[in-house]
């Protein structure tokens, strides 16, 4: 158990380190009073849990008993597919990098009901792909804990993917106006360094995928 919860930190605050949740959140920080941050990570926190809560006590165990199921050359085929599918996605971040980026908007307060429905609908899009969070789950699942304690660390994990959130929205209460340099500072340095490192990992992770499953072929032939 101690084991399980320690690899669900760590995955989680992985995680959280998500431009697709930060970057808007930053944007949110610089609008006037920061309104709409807190219900924007309430919206992030809840769809994120809910799809957690789905697969545990829905399809989970039998989607992952199916994937299970799915070897030889159909299993290669969908390695290759899927690495050489995340391998073009690196290369277009690679070439776009140095792209200007548009004149900023002044950013507009968002009210409480459309900063949740904005965190809500980014997850939504996101969940289909929140590998790292299929993984957490999938080891939460195969060490076939009571049903409290598989929520527990769903909570935990959860916690820990909005923490950045929860910490951005510290800051721009407690600072105020002087937190705007240091806002506008984090949204420049993730621009400029996320997109390069996304782009590296993506080449890195597509690469190797489709070179295992390339390789499962040939053997396989």
């Amino acid at each position: 158990m101690v084991g399980l919860a320690l690899l669900v930190t760590s995955v989680g605050l992985a995680d959280s380190i998500n431009p697709s949740t930060v970057v808007p959140a930053l944007w949110l920080a610089k609008a006037p009073r920061a309104r709409g941050i807190a219900a924007y990570t309430l919206g992030v926190f809840t769809v994120y849990f809910a799809g957690g809560l789905v697969l545990v006590f829905g399809p989970g165990p039998s989607l992952i008993a199916a994937l299970q199921q799915i070897k030889g050359p159909f299993e290669h085929a969908l390695q290759a597919a899927g690495g050489a599918a995340v391998l073009a996605f690196a290369i277009f971040l690679w070439r776009s990098r140095h792209q200007p980026e548009g004149e900023p908007r002044a950013p507009r307060a968002y009210g409480r009901g459309s900063a949740f429905a904005l965190g809500a609908g980014i997850m939504a899009v996101e969940l289909p792909t929140a590998f790292m969070y299929f993984g957490a789950i999938s080891a939460i699942l195969a060490a076939r804990l009571a049903a409290a304690a598989e929520v527990s660390l769903l909570l935990v994990y959860n916690l820990l993917f909005v923490a950045p959130l929860i910490a951005l929205l510290a800051v721009r209460r407690l600072a105020g106006h002087r937190g705007d340099r240091w806002i506008a500072g984090a949204q420049e340095r993730l621009r400029a360094v996320g997109q390069l490192v996304l782009a590296c990992v993506a080449g890195a992770a597509g690469s190797a995928l489709l070179t295992i499953g390339v390789g499962g072929l040939l053997l396989s032939g």
